[in-house]
């Protein structure tokens, strides 16, 4: 019997970035739109990225099947940040009650210039209060922040 093959991985470390673009006017963002966002990739901690999804479960029962049958049912996603504080960065650019777009570009060198056809994912969000972390020994300050899902999140490619 042969070995699978092992599939190529990227590394993360400085393959990628993320924004936050005001608006999007089409049904998808397009290489302008992405230019007229604020970065905030390195605003962020290590642990400062946490997106989160659950998905419901719909309960299937039949009529004397003795087992009860299950469905997938609504997903809900969620994100929180935190994120060094400073005068510039998203401790800057996320204010409370603000409306936008977290657009996530993967897999791209950070440095890499927008282009179409890259794959992003937009998460459309309403910014909650910015929480100020408890102080440690030998760090730096930050903040904790939910970021309101708003709209579903979706997986694009930069139109042109």
């Amino acid at each position: 019997m042969a070995l699978e093959t092992t599939p190529p991985s990227t590394q993360t470390d400085d393959n990628y970035r993320i924004r936050f673009v005001p608006t999007i006017a089409g049904a998808a963002i397009t290489v302008a739109e992405w230019e007229d966002g604020d970065d905030i990739t390195y605003s962020l901690t290590p642990d400062g990225w946490n997106p989160e999804q659950d998905q419901a479960t719909v309960v299937d029962d039949r009529l004397t099947l003795a087992q009860a049958l299950q469905r997938p049912g609504k997903k809900t996603k969620g994100l929180t940040v935190k994120y060094v504080d400073g005068a510039t960065g998203a401790a800057s650019v996320l204010t409370e009650g603000l409306a936008g777009y977290i657009v996530v570009r993967p897999l791209v060198a950070n440095e890499t210039a927008a282009a179409a056809a890259q794959k992003v994912v937009v998460w459309p969000v309403i910014c909650g209060e910015q929480m100020d972390d408890a102080p440690v020994a030998n760090g730096v300050f930050t903040k904790t922040q939910k970021l309101f899902v708003t709209g579903v999140v979706t997986r694009q490619t930069l139109a042109a």
